[in-house]
C-alpha cells in the first residue's frame, strides 16, 4: 500500500470514529433513551389476609442502590424479599435487568396505594389495589389443612353460548407437601384455555395461615342447556416427620424459618430414592352448573359474537391517503375484542365499488390474555385499486356484536369514505380534495383558519422515523468502520452473529377450534394441519414431524390418526368421518403413561425461595 493511501485510510477511519462519537453522545443525552425503573403487582385485588407480590424492575444502566422500601411501611407489611439480576449479549451489544420481587400483606382494607419508590435517583410510579373482606362463604371452607376452592364470575351467571366464562380455581394448603398436580377442568362441549401463569401467596382463613395457588381459566361453552364442570382434583404427597428431618429433603434454614415447611416440589422430591416419598393425599373441589343462553333471536348480525367490548380500527384516520388510476391504496382494519378469542373474529367483507377493484388479505389474528381475561386481535390489509378518476364512495364496515354485560346487540362501526380519485399518472392532473371521511363532509375547508404548527411540534410527530434513520445511519458507520479495520489485517477471519429466532408456538386453544371447524366440514387435510399445530403445544420441546409420530404418543386415539394420515394418501373420492374423529380427540390429545416423566399440569414449587429484608 502506498504512503497515499495510508493517510487516506487513516483519515477516513478517524472521520467514521468521530461520526460514531457523535451519534453515541446525541443518543446519551436523549433523555427518552435512559432506561427506567417500573412496578407491578400480581393482583390488584385481593381478600384481607392474603398477601400480594410487589416487582420493581430497572433496565439498563439504572443509576444503582437498592430500592427503598420504607415508605410501604404505612398500609404494609413486609414480609420478605428476593432479587434477580439478567444480562444479556447479543451481537455484542450488552443489556441488563434487575428485579426485586416483595411479598407483601395489607395492614387494613380498602383501596391502598402502594407509593412511587426510589431506585437510585429514578422512581417507580404509584400502584392502587383493592383489598376486600373475606366472602363468608370463603372463610366457612377454612376447616381442612388440605382443600379446593373454584369460583365462577361473576357467581349465578348464565352465560349465552360461545361467551367467555371465567373460571378460578384456589388450592389451599398447611401442609409440607413435597410435589403434586392440580387437574385441568374437564367439561363436555366446551372449550378450555389456561390464562397466564399460576399465581402463589399466603392468605389468613379462622385464624389460620394457607399457602394458596391459584390458577385462572377461559371455558366457551359449545351449546345452549345445562353446562356442568366436573370438580378439579389435587393429588400430591405430604412429607413425613421422617422426611422433614432429612438433608435430602431439606432446602436451608433460611427457607425454613420463612415458610415453616419444605418447598413445594413437583417431582424430584416424590420420586427421590434419597428420602422417604411421604404419604399420599388427596382432595377436590366442588362441581359447577351452569344454564347456558341460545343466541337470542333478535340478534341481526351475521356472525355471533357474544363479548364484554369489541371495536374497530381504520388505519385511514391517522394517514389520509391519496388516490390515483392503477395505483393501488392498502387500508389495514384492526378488531380488538375483550371476552373473544381471535379465533371468534369474523373476516371483513367489503361489498362491490364501482371504479374501484378490492383485494382483501388474510387477517393476521392472536388471542393475548392479562391472566384472568381473553383479548381477542386481528388485523385484516384491503388493497383498493382505482380504475377510474373522478369521486368515489366507499361505505361503511359495521360489525355486529353482542354487549355480555348490557345483554343487549351493539355496533362497531367506521363511516364512509367519499375519496377524490386522481388520473393516471401522465395524464393532466387535477386537484380534487383530500379523502375524508362522510360523516366530516358538512365541514367546509374555507370555515377552518389555517395555522402554524410548532417547530418542537412538527420535530416530536417524526422522532419516530427520525430514529429509524439515525439507527440505520449508525448501522452504515458501523458497517465502514468494520471494513476500514479489517483491510489492516492480513490474514483474519470476521464472525457475524445473527439474532437468535424466536420460535412462535401455535395457540392451544384455536388450534382445537380450527380442528373442530375442519372435522365438521369433514376435510381430512384441514384437519391433519390442525393436528400438528396442537401437537406443538402438547410437546414443545421434542414436536412429532407426522401424524404417525402423533399417534405413537397418545394412549387412545391413536388408530383414528393413523386412519386420518392414510386418508391423507387416497383418492379424493373417498369419505372421511370428521365428526367421529372429533368425539375421539375432543377430549384432549392423551398421552402415553410415563414413568420418567413429569406429572401432566404439575405445579411450580409452592414455597418461592424468599430472604428476609431487615427495613
Amino acid at each position: 500500500m502506498s504512503a497515499t493511501q495510508t493517510v487516506t485510510t487513516h483519515a477516513g477511519s478517524t472521520r467514521v470514529g468521530w461520526l460514531m462519537l457523535l451519534f453515541l453522545t446525541l443518543m446519551i443525552v436523549a433523555p427518552d433513551l435512559w432506561a427506567g425503573v417500573r412496578a407491578t403487582l400480581d393482583r390488584n385485588s385481593i381478600y384481607e389476609g392474603d398477601t400480594v407480590v410487589l416487582t420493581i424492575e430497572a433496565d439498563g444502566r439504572h443509576q444503582g442502590g437498592q430500592p427503598d422500601l420504607s415508605v410501604l411501611g404505612v398500609d404494609f407489611d413486609i414480609l420478605g424479599t428476593r432479587s434477580s439480576q439478567q444480562v444479556q449479549i447479543v451481537n455484542g451489544k450488552r443489556s441488563d435487568k434487575t428485579q426485586w420481587h416483595v411479598e407483601l400483606e395489607p395492614k387494613r382494607t380498602g383501596t391502598l396505594v402502594v407509593p412511587a419508590i426510589k431506585v437510585g435517583n429514578t422512581a417507580t410510579q404509584p400502584l392502587t389495589i383493592e383489598v376486600v373482606r373475606q366472602p363468608e362463604h370463603v372463610a366457612g371452607d377454612a376447616r381442612s389443612e388440605l382443600f379446593v376452592e373454584v369460583e365462577v364470575e361473576p357467581a349465578g351467571l348464565t352465560p349465552y353460548v360461545q361467551q367467555q366464562i371465567l373460571y378460578t380455581v384456589r388450592l389451599y394448603t398447611r401442609l409440607p407437601l413435597t410435589g403434586g398436580t392440580l387437574a385441568d377442568p374437564r367439561p363436555e362441549q366446551a372449550i378450555v384455555e389456561r390464562l397466564g401463569k399460576d399465581i402463589q401467596y399466603q392468605t389468613t382463613l379462622d385464624g389460620q395461615r394457607y399457602q394458596v395457588i391459584e390458577r385462572h381459566y377461559a371455558i366457551f361453552p359449545e351449546q345452549s342447556g345445562p353446562l356442568t364442570i366436573p370438580p378439579v382434583s389435587f393429588t400430591g404427597r405430604v412429607a413425613t416427620r421422617a422426611a422433614r428431618s432429612n438433608p435430602a429433603t431439606h432446602m436451608g434454614s433460611m427457607l425454613e424459618q420463612f415458610f415453616g415447611g419444605n418447598p413445594f416440589d413437583d417431582s424430584f422430591f416424590s420420586g427421590s430414592s434419597l428420602g422417604n416419598p411421604g404419604k399420599r393425599v388427596r382432595t377436590r373441589g366442588q362441581p359447577v352448573t351452569l344454564d347456558v343462553k341460545p343466541r337470542p333471536a333478535s340478534y341481526t348480525g351475521s356472525h355471533w359474537l357474544p363479548g364484554e367490548q369489541l371495536e374497530l380500527r381504520d388505519s385511514w384516520v391517522e394517514n389520509s391517503p391519496e388516490f390515483r388510476v392503477g395505483e393501488p391504496v392498502t387500508r389495514t382494519i384492526t378488531i380488538e375484542a375483550r371476552g373473544l378469542a381471535a379465533s371468534q373474529l369474523p373476516e371483513i367483507k367489503i361489498p362491490e365499488i364501482a371504479g374501484m377493484r378490492v383485494y382483501p388479505e388474510q387477517p393476521v389474528s392472536e388471542s393475548r390474555t392479562d391472566g384472568t381475561r381473553v383479548y381477542g386481535h386481528s388485523e385484516q390489509s384491503i388493497a383498493f385499486v382505482p380504475s377510474r378518476a373522478g369521486r368515489s364512495h366507499l361505505p361503511e364496515i359495521r360489525l355486529t356484536w353482542w354487549d355480555v354485560k348490557t345483554g343487549r346487540e351493539a355496533h362497531a362501526v367506521l363511516p364512509a369514505w367519499e375519496v377524490n380519485v386522481l388520473p393516471a399518472t401522465g395524464e393532466n392532473p387535477a386537484t380534487p380534495a383530500a379523502p375524508r371521511p362522510v360523516a366530516e363532509q358538512t365541514v367546509h375547508r374555507d370555515a377552518i383558519p389555517p395555522t402554524t404548527q410548532d417547530w418542537t411540534a412538527r420535530l416530536q410527530s417524526s422522532r419516530g422515523w427520525l430514529a429509524g434513520i439515525a439507527g440505520l445511519i449508525l448501522l452504515g458507520l458501523l458497517v465502514v468502520w468494520r471494513r476500514l479495520r479489517g483491510n489492516k489485517e492480513d490474514h483474519g477471519s470476521a464472525t457475524i452473529v445473527k439474532p437468535a429466532a424466536v420460535a412462535v408456538l401455535p395457540d392451544s386453544g384455536e388450534a382445537r377450534r380450527t380442528l373442530q371447524s375442519a372435522c365438521k366440514m369433514n376435510d381430512p387435510q384441514a384437519a391433519a394441519r390442525a393436528l400438528l399445530d396442537w401437537a406443538v403445544t402438547e410437546w414443545p420441546g421434542d414436536v412429532p414431524r407426522n401424524l404417525g409420530a402423533i399417534a405413537k404418543r397418545l394412549g387412545s386415539g391413536g388408530e383414528a390418526i393413523r386412519a386420518l394420515d392414510q386418508q391423507l394418501y387416497a383418492p379424493a373420492a373417498m369419505p372421511w368421518d370428521g365428526e367421529a374423529f372429533w368425539n375421539i380427540l375432543k377430549q384432549g390429545l392423551q398421552h402415553k403413561t410415563d414413568a420418567h416423566s413429569s406429572a401432566e399440569g404439575g405445579l411450580a414449587p409452592l414455597y418461592p425461595e424468599w430472604k428476609k429484608l431487615g427495613v
